[in-house]
């Protein structure tokens, strides 16, 4: 298995904490919330830092982030302002059912291998050698320690309504999965999710997973890499994941994806002005006579769809939006923009030290005069800034939103290192 993305494992990471945390202590915060509700507000809560609504979540270029942010009454009546990807990234994609893929043959998913593995770190010791299998046979409850969990896990099974193909193929032929706990067993539910695996588990777990929750780690990751190949590729693609949920296959987004790298290359070294333009050289350039592009049969099928008006709309690479700029990724400024631009102006020159050719250039243009960073009258359309970058190491084998994004990273570095905390908040993002 390649080596998921870092923000994949950063999340991974917080996850863990977060379930160690809950299942250890299901009282934890005001229990006469079911403790699933519980979690998935705290994991709302957790996705509301910076670093995942930059790198993870989908990023909504064209609108301020105040207009992304919505008020969520917390169980204890209090109002949170969260970014809106936040509560749709839970409820969208942390939701989802991981199915059955055919390459694994007919065993669980790795969903329900962290179900397997909770119940064995249960303080209860009766779940110790608790086992998941494919059987032909009816499930049975022999004791009554058992037949609670049996009722949830039946009312999971009554939710699923559709499961994929693969699953029904191998349920007909291996049997459905039993839920085995000494002479107990249970049918357990085909395609499951992380909510559900949450919901049934026999809380409290032992101590120990709070101390130590690192040994689930890979475990989170591989589950969060398949429950976000569909959102990541959208998101690349530029498309809302909330839209476009459900809408398109893998196979179709991975070939867009291929179709929006070359369109992003046109755009990136000038080579098309405008995305009408860039989409019709990708269609003539990509076009080999035996398949087709991203399943269209030319440029025109392509611009009839309504994948294709949607991504024709995007006027700029994935990244980014024409009219945005790196002032529209920090929080509205109370103060008048004249008094801003003086205070930027002066750390410029006050800390001229602290700044690169590459850096000051982008700070001035970007966050001082705000220009956007592509678009055709962007600053990655300007030579002597093009020039200056690949004459920098710590730039020149970077390009699009790699580039940008290390960019960003720098000049927020600057701003917090010579800003005052208060100041500093004006402009960055907790």
């Amino acid at each position: 298995m390649a080596q998921p993305p870092r923000i994949v494992t950063n999340f991974a990471i917080d996850l863990s904490r977060i379930l160690s945390d809950y299942l250890t202590n299901p009282e934890l915060e005001d229990k006469r919330i079911p403790l699933k509700d519980r979690v998935a507000i705290k994991i709302m809560l957790t996705l509301n830092k910076q670093n995942y609504r930059r790198k993870l979540l989908f990023r909504y270029y064209s609108q301020k982030p105040a207009d992304l942010l919505s008020e969520y009454y917390l169980p204890d009546g209090s109002i949170k302002k969260l970014h809106t990807e936040s509560i749709h990234y839970t409820q969208d994609v942390l939701s989802k059912r991981l199915t059955i893929v055919s390459k694994h043959k007919s065993l669980p998913t790795n969903l329900h291998l962290l179900l397997l593995m909770f119940f064995r770190y249960s303080e209860d010791q009766k779940w110790l050698r608790t086992r998941i299998k494919r059987k032909t046979n009816k499930p049975c409850i022999n004791d009554l320690y058992f037949k609670k969990i049996a009722n949830v896990l039946k009312r999971q099974c009554h939710q699923l309504k559709n499961m994929g193909m693969v699953s029904k193929t191998y349920r007909e032929k291996y049997g459905i999965f039993h839920f085995i706990s000494g002479n107990n067993s249970a049918e357990l539910v085909e395609e499951i999710s992380l909510f559900d695996v949450i919901e049934v588990v026999p809380t409290p777990l032992v101590k120990s997973l709070t101390e130590s929750p690192a040994w689930y780690i890979p475990l989170l990751e591989r589950i969060l890499v398949s429950l976000n190949e569909n959102y990541a590729l959208l998101r690349s693609c530029g498309l809302s994941p909330h839209q476009w949920q459900g809408e398109l296959s893998i196979g179709k987004l991975r070939a867009l994806k291929q179709l929006k790298k070359k369109v992003d290359s046109y755009l990136m070294t000038g080579e098309e002005k405008d995305n009408y333009s860039a989409y019709q050289q990708a269609f003539i350039t990509m076009a080999n006579g035996k398949t087709k592009t991203a399943g269209f049969e030319d440029f025109t099928e392509f611009s009839q769809s309504d994948v294709g008006r949607a991504l024709l709309k995007i006027d700029s690479i994935s990244f980014d939006d024409e009219n945005t700029n790196l002032t529209d990724t920090y929080p509205d400024n109370e103060n008048n923009s004249a008094e801003m631009e003086t205070a930027l102006k002066q750390l410029l020159i006050d800390h001229a030290n602290s700044f690169t050719t590459v850096t000051a250039y982008f700070f001035e243009q970007v966050l001082i005069l705000q220009r956007p960073i592509y678009s055709e009258d962007g600053v990655f359309n300007d030579p002597e800034f093009s020039k200056a970058i690949k004459a920098d190491d710590t730039y020149a084998n970077l390009e699009g939103e790699k580039l940008a994004d290390k960019l960003i990273r720098i000049t927020q570095r600057i701003i917090k290192k010579h800003i005052d905390v208060e100041d500093a908040k004006v402009w960055l993002v907790d």
